[in-house]
């Protein structure tokens, strides 16, 4: 595993207030990162321009306004990233808002059992809390505090039982339909889970946007964004991503401590089951592959109506 390299797989969507710390972070681990821009309207698209001109390591895919959550997307750049990935290389489904905790190097040499190939994630989810958005509306933190490290600036966080594979070894003969979300027989499962800092809730600017975002997709879906009301996000719409300071599961963080180490084990099958799963993915995933359908060379991202992009634009520029 010493000689494996590690491929990143980054969707982005107006991430402009982390983007850039997302990247540095992941330099620090990954020897690509790919980067597709579902439709931004901000900086994003033009900071990850600069980070590729800076670093070849960051490989700016494409920008064009297609459907973030689809299988398609994923697999879309699966396929393009593994013209570069060699039998026993590593990729990393990641999105923006996540710092590992343990980097994915680290992880495989010292956390992974003989035959693990495909590995879940742990979520640590930072909360932005009452007591902090009281602070920004009382100016005591602004816009330019997102110049300091968001792990700074978010200490208090909630574990998340919730699990699904991230990190997985590649394989030459290995298939990502268009219909999955994550490749056919992928590999024999972890036990231990990748952890991951989670900071979904960074701001209430922040919050904002991506409340306005939603409620124009949800209304997009509904085909009802024509009138105005329902697509208009509201002031309470972002405050129920608020978490109260009092809530009983909170826990704080100082940057550089270790976090409490989860063991859960929901994302694992039954003893009989894995063993029977470890039997056939130490000795029999090159035939399987061979059953599998291939990735149709002019699948793409399902793209979004030309209207609703204008509405995005337009409302998401405000």
């Amino acid at each position: 595993m010493g000689d494996s390299r590690f491929h990143a797989l980054l969707p982005v969507r107006d991430e402009a207030d982390i983007i850039g710390q997302s990247l540095r972070h992941m330099l620090t681990w990954a020897d690509a990162i790919y980067v597709f821009d579902t439709g931004s309207v901000d900086d994003t698209w033009e900071i990850v321009q600069n980070f590729a001109r800076k670093d070849r390591r960051v490989i700016p895919l494409k920008r064009d306004a297609v459907y973030y959550s689809e299988p398609l997307l994923r697999g879309w750049m699966f396929n393009q990233a593994r013209k570069n990935m060699r039998e026993g290389d590593w990729f990393l489904r990641v999105d923006a808002d996540e710092f590992h905790h343990v980097h994915p190097a680290e992880f495989v040499r010292t956390r992974l059992r003989r035959n693990e190939t495909i590995v879940w994630h742990q979520y640590y989810d930072f909360r932005l809390t009452a007591s902090e958005v009281e602070d920004w509306e009382a100016g005591r933190e602004t816009l330019a505090d997102r110049q300091r490290p968001i792990e700074e600036r978010r200490r208090w966080f909630t574990p998340n039982t919730y699990s699904e594979p991230r990190l997985c070894r590649y394989r030459e003969t290995m298939q990502w339909p268009a219909t999955h979300s994550f490749p056919c027989n992928a590999g024999y499962v972890a036990r231990e889970r990748l952890p991951i800092r989670h900071y979904p809730h960074r701001d209430p600017e922040q919050l904002r946007r991506r409340c306005r975002l939603r409620s124009i997709m949800i209304a997009n879906y509904n085909r009802d964004w024509t009138q105005p009301e329902t697509h208009h996000w509201s002031e309470a719409e972002w405050r129920r991503f608020v978490t109260p300071d009092d809530l009983p599961e909170l826990q704080r963080w100082e940057p550089g401590a270790p976090l409490p180490q989860l063991h859960y084990n929901s994302h694992l099958r039954p003893p009989h089951i894995r063993a029977v799963q470890k039997l056939v993915h130490t000795f029999c995933l090159p035939i399987l592959d061979r059953t599998r359908a291939r990735w149709p060379e002019t699948a793409y991202p399902f793209k979004i109506p030309t209207d609703i992009v204008n509405v995005l634009e337009r409302e998401l520029a405000q």
